[in-house]
């Protein structure tokens, strides 16, 4: 299973809307949520659990973001995907998951399987020479953290 973007339940009225962001197939999935707020040309990434079992779905409550994922389990394949105010993707385990900021303010929602804990955390360095993701960015703003991960 690959990351793919769902189509999340509007419910318009002359008030404005109400919006369902957890899916009822994903209800008994996700446990633990956070909000990142970030700025234009931040690369936040790319990180997984290191049990590959973590799923995540994603909301973008501002903003617009290239999203990376990267299968760490097979094949190493990268999924591109270009989110805007409004879109939400799911992430499947085994998935790295990274993500290059483009407007000025970026707001996303996460909806995780499982609590925080970060002796569980793994990442792959964000400009891995074997993986050439194409980021498309000369000057990144990145963590301390990001900045030492390892290659894959």
């Amino acid at each position: 299973m690959k990351p793919k973007k769902i189509k999340l339940k509007k419910f318009t009225d002359e008030r404005g809307y109400l919006l369902e962001l957890l899916p009822k197939k994903f209800k008994n999935i996700f446990k633990y949520s956070i909000i990142t707020s970030s700025k234009k040309n931040v690369i936040r990434g790319l990180h997984y659990d290191k049990l590959l079992n973590e799923k995540k779905l994603i909301y973008i409550i501002k903003g617009e973001i290239l999203d990376i994922t990267i299968n760490v389990k097979k094949n190493k394949e990268i999924c591109y995907n270009k989110l805007k105010k409004g879109d939400a993707l799911f992430i499947p385990s085994e998935f790295a998951h990274g993500y290059k900021c483009l407007a000025k303010e970026n707001v996303l929602l996460y909806f995780l399987s499982k609590n925080y804990n970060p002796k569980n955390q793994k990442g792959i360095f964000w400009n891995d020479n074997k993986l050439k993701i194409k980021w498309n960015i000369n000057n990144p703003i990145i963590s301390k953290r990001d900045k030492i991960l390892p290659n894959l």
